[in-house]
């Protein structure tokens, strides 16, 4: 499975199917998705015109305020829902009305959340790296025990001091990590 980062909260999967979580991105996807998941409805996480893009096969899963709030067409998700192979986790992101996070085959989408819900089997996590709560972070990830965390939600350009010091704290704990560039790719 090949997983990529593609700037702000968006990340893309290639595997059986073509997932697509927080479409607001800064680099192209590399094709049309099978799946459209939205964490929660703040505008960095989600583009309109972005999400149009894919044209009317994808289907767009999203809680139930996102969905009104940007006037979409899609499925309502609350935590506890499975899509396909997909299980939808409580998550509690930082002013957002109502959010969740994903996770698909040991790849955890924690949206902007400090906050990660007990699951088994975690190889890979995208996590926000907001300052306030780098320890909140490294408490998390010292429970999940994940093989590899990828800090995002950060302008490569502007704010990397916020990915680079969670990766410090990381490095400290033992916790491994990897910073990628826009566009870059994991295999796992």
């Amino acid at each position: 499975m090949k997983v990529r980062w593609l700037g702000n909260a968006a990340v893309e999967i290639f595997d059986e199917k073509h997932i697509l979580i927080d479409p607001n991105f800064t680099v192209e996807p590399e094709k049309e998705a099978d799946i459209v998941l939205l964490t929660h409805e703040h505008d960095d996480h989600f583009r309109e015109k972005n999400y149009r893009s894919f044209g009317e096969e994808a289907k767009l899963y999203a809680p139930e305020t996102s969905l009104k709030k940007f006037d979409v067409d899609g499925k309502a998700v609350e935590p506890g829902d499975k899509i396909e192979k997909i299980k939808v986790l409580d998550c509690d992101c930082y002013g957002s009305d109502e959010s969740v996070s994903y996770f698909y085959k040991g790849v955890l989408h924690s949206g902007d959340s400090a906050f990660f819900p007990d699951v088994e089997g975690v190889k890979l996590i995208f996590t926000a790296c907001f300052t306030d709560y780098y320890e909140d972070y490294i408490s998390a990830f010292k429970r999940l025990k994940p093989e590899l965390v990828v800090p995002f939600h950060y302008d490569p350009d502007e704010e990397i001091d916020d990915a680079e010091g969670l990766k410090k704290r990381m490095d400290q704990e033992g916790v491994p990590n990897k910073l990628l560039g826009s566009g870059g790719s994991i295999n796992i």
